[in-house]
């Protein structure tokens, strides 16, 4: 079986493949809260605002409104992750993201067989590309298959970008690799199975109840018979 995977497998990044160092917040949330308050002149609207499982868009746009901003331009959310991405490059550089304990095992795993493998992540490209080159896992993907933060604002959308990438046919089952409840609804809206992971905010149960199709603790290299039960 492990030879003869055939599905498309988007992973996603935050908290699925890897973390911020122990300190908070991470570089990616601190590099959001800067480039907001850039933008607004208030500090500390990070923690006004929901960061796990949603798309960078989504960030941006809920940090400008928390800012008093209460309908931000196109121009606006670009431009605070334009920022953002340039405060992140430099923030990775003093902190640095890790890889979470199994996640190199479970992509090189999936490698061995035909799946294949991408990202489905609410990081616009260039910022999924930063944290996964300061974890050491970028050597693992191939970038242009994937769905980002900068292809949809919904994440429902962008993990449709994504498989449609991998599989431009179409017609290969598609699993979505993620930690929150977020992952696990999109991946339901666009008839994908998903495998939740209990390695950032949300236990077994709240994963579930969402109605992840499998939950494991960790990822490892036994994600291949894991996939494999949920795509046969």
């Amino acid at each position: 079986m492990s030879q003869t995977l055939a599905c498309v497998i988007l992973f996603d990044i935050d908290g699925t493949l890897l973390t911020g160092p122990h300190r908070c917040p991470s570089p990616g949330v601190a590099a959001m809260d800067a480039s907001a308050t850039r933008y607004t002149g208030h500090t500390g609207l990070y923690e006004r605002v929901e960061f796990a499982g949603r798309t960078d868009r989504q960030i941006a746009r809920d940090l400008l409104v928390a800012g008093g901003n209460p309908e931000p331009t196109e121009s606006q959310i670009v431009g605070l992750i334009e920022c953002y991405l340039e405060m992140l490059e430099q923030g990775v550089q003093q902190r640095p993201y890790r890889a979470l304990e199994g996640a190199r095992e479970a992509v090189e795993a999936l490698r061995h067989t035909e799946a294949i493998v991408g990202l489905g992540t609410g990081n616009v490209a260039k910022g999924a590309q930063i944290k996964l080159e300061s974890a050491g896992l970028v050597d693992l993907f191939d970038l242009s298959l994937g769905g980002y933060g900068d292809d949809a604002e919904s994440r429902d959308e962008l993990l449709r970008v994504g498989a449609r990438r991998c599989d431009p046919t179409e017609r290969l089952p598609i699993v979505i690799v993620g930690d929150t409840p977020h992952d696990v609804r999109a991946a339901l809206a666009i008839g994908a199975r998903c495998l939740a992971v209990t390695t950032s905010y949300f236990d077994s149960h709240a994963l579930r109840e969402s109605g992840a199709h499998d939950v494991v603790g960790r990822l490892d290299d036994r994600i291949v018979e894991r996939i494999g039960r949920l795509v046969t």
